[in-house]
Order: C-alpha cells, then structure tokens, then sequence
C-alpha cells in the first residue's frame, strides 16, 4: 500500500514540475491534468470519518486533462495523452471526452501502440494461434486524438477513472 501511495505521491509531483512555468509574458500553459478521489468524496458525502483525498487500495481516481487552443488561429492534430501510473488500473468503459470527434485509443504495451480494443494472439486449448481482447485492467496508457480542428480559445477536455490496485473491484450492484 505504501508501494502504491509513494507512486501516486512521484506522480503527482512529475505532474507538477511537468507543467511549464509562466513564460515572460505570463502566458499559461495550454495543457492542464488534474486528478480526483472520487471514492473519498463519495465517503465524505455519506457522512464518512474520512478526512483526507490521500488514495488507497480500491479507490477510484478520476483524471482529467483539458488542452486550450491559446493561439489566434485553429489547430489541427491534438492529441491528449496519459499513462497510467503504477498500481492503477484503468476503469472499464470509464473514458469520456467533450468533443465527439475526438477518438480514444488505448495501450498495452507501455505506449508504443495504440488500438481502440488492443488485443494480443494467444493459443487455445485446441493449439490454435487466435486474437483475443486484452481487458481494460491489462492497460499502460489512454489517448485521444481530436479529429477536427481545435477553434482559438477553444478547451478539449478528456477524462478517465482509474483503480488503486491492492483491493479487488467492488461487485456490480443488480
């Protein structure tokens, strides 16, 4: 547990030393990623004891990247990217993105290849090579990329949850 709260403590600062500091002109920067405990919310609005948002096994984290177009003119090709951190586990069917045009793909591979339903050849009982669907938890990154442009001034905001490993997922309510 300690392993999985000193992970997620280096990722939070890797985000904030990543974000690059106001230019000269006090221009900020265009990408922003915030992350919530959703789990630890959903407690405090039931009355929980809990005082902290520090995340623990089974808690559910929700990242949320938002890119501005601080430019004058339209930008083509933004792509909004996010690896998951060590001991995270990406919530199945989770993803969801302001644009319509803006595709989400995902990586099982420590990101060097995207697929909307990555899948990996396996052989079955009968000895035969198939394909099957690697599943959601298996998963190292997710990304999207807008297809159209993005309008100056304009935001794109994408978000996903994310499980703490170290307890099993809770069981799906009827």
């Amino acid at each position: 547990m300690k392993s999985v709260i000193s992970r997620l403590s280096a990722l939070a600062l890797v985000l904030f030393f990543a974000m690059p500091l106001r230019a000269q002109g006090g221009t900020p920067s265009p990408l922003s990623v915030t992350v919530e405990n959703r789990t630890a919310q959903a407690e405090a609005a039931r009355g929980s004891t809990r005082r902290d948002a520090t995340a623990r096994p089974g808690d559910v984290l929700r990242y949320r990247l938002a890119f501005r177009n601080p430019g004058s003119s339209p930008i083509r090709g933004v792509t909004l990217a996010n690896p998951l951190a060590g001991g995270m586990r990406l919530v199945d069917a989770s993803t969801r993105a302001s644009r319509t045009d803006a595709r989400v793909e995902f990586s099982a591979d420590g990101g060097r290849t995207f697929a909307a339903q990555p899948s990996e050849m396996v052989t079955n009982e009968q000895g035969q090579r198939v394909r099957r669907p690697i599943p959601a938890e298996r998963f190292t990154h997710v990304r999207w990329t807008v297809d159209g442009q993005v309008a100056p001034g304009a935001t794109v905001t994408a978000e996903f949850d994310a499980r703490v490993a170290g307890a099993p997922a809770p069981a799906a309510r009827p």
